[in-house]
C-alpha cells in the first residue's frame, strides 16, 4: 500500500491533536498534515494543556504530536491523558513527540510506552511521513518483541504473575536493550514479593538504559515503601532532572529534599518550579516550606548572603503565603540580621497591618534589639496578648521586659504560660 494511504486510512477514523505553544509551529504542523492528505476538519490545535483537554473531552483523537513544553504542563503529561482517555477503546492510539532537542530525543526514548514516536525538528513533509508510516504500522502490526510484553501484561493483569516473567524472560531475547521486558519483570517479582529480586530487574533494565522511566519510577517506589529515603531521593533527583517538570513529582522530590537534608538542592528545584506555567497554591506551600528550611540551614552555617538569597526567593514567589515573612523575619532577627528582617517587612502585601503575622513581624523587628524601650516592649507586647496572639518569641520578649520594669507578679504570671504553652522551647527561654 502507499506510505500516504496507510496514513490517510489510520486518521479516516481517529481526529488529530496538534499541541505546541507556539502558534507558527502549531500551523506549520496542522499545513504538513492537511499535505499528507487529512481533512482539515479532523485537525485540533491547541497552545496549552488546559486547551488540549477540551478538545480530548469532544473529539476522537488517535494521533497526537505534541511539542516537548505544554504551556500548563508537558508532551508526557498530555499523553498520559490522551492515553487514560483513549488507550482502552484504540489499541492503536499513536502519541508522538516533537522536539528540537536531542536531549529531550533520548528522555523520549526512556519514556518508553509513554512515547510512541519522536520527530526532531526542523522536519519536512517526508520526515513525518516516514515517521508516521513507522509509528503506525508498528501499532497495526507489532514486532515479536511488543507482542511478548502484551501477552506477559495480560498474565500480569489476571494474576499468574510467575507465567508473566517466563514470558518476560522469552521476551529478552528479541530485544538488544530490553529495558521494559525488565520493568515488567520488576513489576510481577514485586507482586509476589520478592523485593530484591524487582530491584535487581529494574537496575538490570538501568544498565541498558540509564534514564529508563519505568525502571526509576518502580526503584523509586521501592524505595520509599522500604523507607529508604537515602536511597529513593538519588532516583527521583534523577528523574526531575531528565524528565518534564511535574508538579505532583516537584512535591515528591521537595518532601524527599528535606527529610534526606539535602537543602544545598532545594535552589535548582526553586529553577524548575519557575519554569512551570501554573503553580497550584499547595506546590507553591511546599516549595515556600522547602526553601525556607534550606535557608534556615545556611544561616546555620553561617552562610547569611546565601540564605537571604533563598528567602528573597519566598518573597517573590510564595507572597500569597504571609507565614513565610513571618517566619523569615524571625529568624533573621534570631540571628541579629536586623537590617535584612527590617527590607523583608517591606515583603508583606498591602492590606496585612492588622493581619497576625504582620503585627508579630513588626513588633519583633522593632523591640528585639538589646536598647530597646523597655515600658514600650510591655506596651505593645500586652497589646498583642490582648489581641489573643501567643506567639514564643513576643511572649518572650513579653517576659523579659515585665522582670526588667519590676512587674514581679505579672512577670511570673506570663512566664508560666510561655512555659506551659512552649514546653519544648522552655530550654530556649533567656528569662529567671
Amino acid at each position: 500500500m502507499d506510505k500516504k494511504l496507510i496514513v490517510q486510512e489510520y486518521l479516516k477514523e481517529y481526529a488529530v491533536l496538534v499541541v505546541d505553544k507556539n502558534g507558527s509551529s502549531r500551523n506549520r504542523l496542522l499545513k504538513v498534515m492537511v499535505d499528507l492528505g487529512t481533512k482539515r476538519n479532523m485537525i485540533h490545535t491547541a497552545g496549552t494543556m488546559s486547551e488540549a483537554q477540551e478538545i480530548i473531552k469532544t473529539q476522537k483523537i488517535g494521533l497526537v504530536l505534541s511539542d516537548y513544553a505544554v504551556g500548563g504542563g508537558s508532551g508526557f503529561d498530555l499523553f498520559k491523558l490522551v492515553r487514560s482517555t483513549f488507550g482502552t477503546t484504540n489499541k492503536n492510539l499513536c502519541l508522538i513527540l516533537v522536539t528540537s532537542n536531542i536531549s529531550q530525543t533520548a528522555v523520549a526514548k526512556a519514556a518508553e510506552e509513554d512515547v510512541d514516536s519522536f520527530i526532531i525538528k526542523p522536519y519536512t513533509l517526508q520526515s513525518i511521513m516516514e515517521n508516521l508510516v513507522s509509528t503506525i504500522s508498528a501499532k497495526v502490526k507489532p514486532s515479536p518483541y511488543v507482542v511478548k510484553i502484551e501477552a506477559g501484561k495480560e498474565l500480569l493483569g489476571r494474576g499468574q504473575y510467575q507465567q508473566a516473567i517466563d514470558v518476560f524472560t522469552s521476551a529478552m531475547t528479541l530485544h538488544s536493550k530490553p529495558s521494559l521486558a525488565l520493568f515488567y519483570m520488576g513489576q510481577a517479582q514485586y507482586l509476589l514479593s520478592e523485593a530484591d529480586k524487582a530491584k535487581k530487574d529494574y537496575n538490570k533494565g538501568l544498565e541498558f538504559n540509564s534514564i529508563h522511566f519505568k525502571c526509576l519510577i518502580g526503584l523509586y517506589e521501592i524505595f520509599m515503601k522500604e523507607e529508604k529515603y537515602e536511597e529513593a531521593y538519588r532516583i527521583v533527583e534523577k528523574i526531575a532532572k531528565y524528565f518534564p517538570a511535574n508538579p505532583d513529582r516537584l512535591t515528591q522530590v521537595i518532601r524527599l529534599t528535606i527529610v534526606t537534608k539535602h537543602y544545598e538542592d532545594m535552589e535548582n528545584y526553586y529553577d524548575i518550579f519557575t519554569q512551570l506555567d501554573e503553580r497550584s497554591s499547595e506546590l507553591t506551600n511546599y516549595v515556600g516550606a522547602g526553601l525556607f528550611i534550606a535557608g534556615k540551614y545556611f544561616l546555620l552555617e553561617s552562610q547569611s548572603p546565601r540564605a537571604i538569597g533563598v528567602f528573597d526567593k519566598i518573597a517573590v514567589s510564595c507572597s500569597e503565603f504571609s507565614k513565610f515573612i513571618r517566619a523569615i523575619v524571625t529568624i533573621l532577627v534570631e540571628h541579629n540580621e536586623f537590617d535584612e528582617a527590617e527590607r523583608f517587612m517591606a515583603r508583606f502585601s498591602a492590606g496585612t497591618k492588622d493581619e497576625e503575622d504582620y503585627m508579630v513581624s513588626d513588633f519583633i523587628v522593632n523591640y528585639s534589639r538589646k536598647d530597646s524601650d523597655q515600658a514600650q516592649v510591655v506596651k505593645k507586647g500586652l497589646e498583642l496578648y490582648n489581641k489573643n496572639i501567643r506567639d514564643f518569641n513576643c511572649l518572650k520578649l513579653l517576659v523579659n521586659a515585665l522582670q526588667s520594669q519590676g512587674f514581679k507578679d505579672k512577670h511570673e504570671q506570663y512566664k508560666q504560660e510561655l512555659t506551659k504553652l512552649y514546653p519544648d522551647k522552655s530550654k530556649y527561654l533567656a528569662v529567671s
